[in-house]
């Protein structure tokens, strides 16, 4: 019978250390396989804002798992049903997004457990995420290598933060940086004033309830600046960011030139 490889991410965050992550945005086995092999720690396959789906999805986890990364996965939301999908086809690691209260989050648990141990996920002998069927007691020790990020977009996510980090089964809070500051009334501004206060509020409720908190920072400066706040879980880029980026700066180093 074969094992369960450990959930690094997990066991890293739990004791502390700083994981830094890069978006999957393209929806491509072959940049998730180049994003995979940079020697990131975790990596994210977006499901929420990117044409991606369970085949897709699948694909990028089968291209990750030759590398010492976690791959988590965003759905587009706490579905059941889709958390069963995504789950069997080997996402062990999931974010949900807009998450509002301690009730939301319990349900999203839930979803991730089976039936003897407080969940209601469906049973399937043989699918990927226990190998078809091949690691022993798979369903009785699921739980210990899942890992939920649960994300605080809205104004009611910030002023629950405390009992949605408290769920047990909840293992860290994330920040959504852009949806929390157009939520708060500030769009494309998440330095704004009150969406820091609200970010850092996010950050004292997960360490009240010891867990570990994340955001996504594009910016260098910004990154380096939540990593010294205590924000361990820190995605620092994305696949189409890097391109995006890429291509215009090289593109304009050479139009420079010839005006």
């Amino acid at each position: 019978m074969s094992q369960e490889r450990k959930n690094a991410l997990k066991e890293s965050l739990n004791r502390g250390s700083s994981s830094i992550g890069l978006w999957c945005s393209l929806a491509e086995a072959l940049t998730t396989e180049v994003i995979a092999g940079s020697g990131v720690d975790w990596l994210l396959i977006d499901a929420e804002h990117s044409p991606n789906d369970l085949r897709s999805v699948v694909l990028q986890l089968q291209v990750a798992a030759a590398f010492p990364c976690e791959a988590v996965v965003r759905l587009p939301s706490d579905d059941p049903h889709l958390i069963k999908q995504f789950m069997d086809g080997g996402a062990r690691s999931l974010m949900i997004p807009n998450v509002r209260s301690a009730d939301q989050a319990e349900a999203i648990v839930s979803s991730m457990r089976y039936a003897p141990f407080g969940g209601i996920r469906g049973f399937s002998v043989g699918h990927r995420a226990n190998q078809f069927g091949r690691i022993k007691d798979y369903h009785k020790n699921a739980r210990n290598t899942q890992f939920l990020a649960a994300q605080i977009e809205c104004e009611k996510g910030v002023a629950n933060a405390a009992e949605i980090a408290s769920t047990d089964g909840v293992d860290a809070l994330f920040v959504g940086p852009g949806d929390l500051s157009t939520n708060l009334g500030a769009m494309g501004n998440p330095n704004a004033d009150h969406v820091q206060e609200a970010i850092a509020s996010v950050l004292s409720a997960a360490k009240n309830a010891g867990k570990p908190a994340g955001i996504l920072a594009p910016l260098k400066a910004d990154a380096d600046r939540y990593l010294a706040d205590g924000f361990t879980m820190v995605a620092v880029g994305s696949d189409l960011g890097l391109l995006a980026r890429g291509a215009d700066n090289l593109v304009a180093s050479f139009k420079s030139q010839g005006a």
